[in-house]
Parts: C-alpha cells; sequence; structure tokens
C-alpha cells in the first residue's frame, strides 16, 4: 500500500469524524436553543416544532462539518449558520409574527460559530480545506 492511499483513507476518516463531531453538536445547540424557547415562552412547545429545531440545528452542524470554504473557522460558522438557518427563519416567518424571525436569523449565526468552536477548536477536527492542504485564512 503506497503512501497516498494510506494519507486519502486517514483524510476521509478525519473527514468523517469533523462532520460526525459537528453533527452532534449541531443536536447539542439545537436542545439548547429548544429549552431556551420553550421555557421563556417564545415558542408553544409541540413535538413538531422540537423536531424541527433539533434538526435544524443537527443540519447546520453537518453542513459546517462538511463545508470547505476557504475562511478563518469563525467566519465559516457564522456564514453557513446564517446559510442553514434560514429555512427556520422562513418557517418562523410564515407562522409567528413580530421581530421572532429576525432574531432568530441573528441566533442562527452565534449558533453556527458555537458549533464551529466546539468542532474545530476544542475538539480539534480541522476544515476540509485545512484537511485538503488549502490555506484557510
Amino acid at each position: 500500500m503506497s503512501t497516498a492511499v494510506i494519507a486519502k483513507q486517514v483524510a476521509e476518516i478525519n473527514s468523517a469524524n469533523r462532520i460526525l463531531v459537528a453533527s452532534f453538536f449541531g443536536l447539542v445547540m439545537g436542545g439548547i436553543c429548544a429549552s431556551a424557547a420553550f421555557s421563556m415562552g417564545i415558542l408553544k412547545f409541540t413535538p413538531v416544532i422540537l423536531g424541527w429545531i433539533l434538526l435544524n440545528r443537527t443540519v447546520m452542524g453537518a453542513a459546517i462539518g462538511i463545508s470547505g470554504l476557504k475562511v478563518h473557522w469563525a467566519w465559516n460558522g457564522i456564514v453557513i449558520g446564517i446559510v442553514t438557518g434560514s429555512v427556520f427563519s422562513y418557517y418562523l416567518f410564515m407562522n409567528v409574527s413580530g421581530l421572532l424571525p429576525a432574531m432568530n436569523a441573528m441566533a442562527n449565526g452565534v449558533f453556527g460559530l458555537l458549533i464551529e468552536f466546539f468542532t474545530t477548536v476544542v475538539f480539534k477536527q480541522p476544515s476540509l480545506a485545512m484537511q485538503r492542504g488549502l490555506r484557510a485564512a
């Protein structure tokens, strides 16, 4: 087995680890988001809304794990968080009146940043751009 083949297999394992870690922290952030929203009375608890929040944040984590943007890790989390979280913001815009959709849009960037922080800094899972040898800002 050549060194290039071994290096490719190790990179694939690292990529899978990053995606799993980021998805897990997305689920954790979903639990935190749902707990805060329900306990503060921002959203009324229903199993559908709970599932929607958990799914949205888990998908956000997976997207952050998959992302290969060539930007600093913090910006990667913010950008991907806003983009993937916009689906939930749109859902809120269609179903809830007031400032909640706009507040959620901003919170998406914060949750994305937290997911990326725990994935990249705490659990030391480098971005796919770094794994492929590309320079991140």
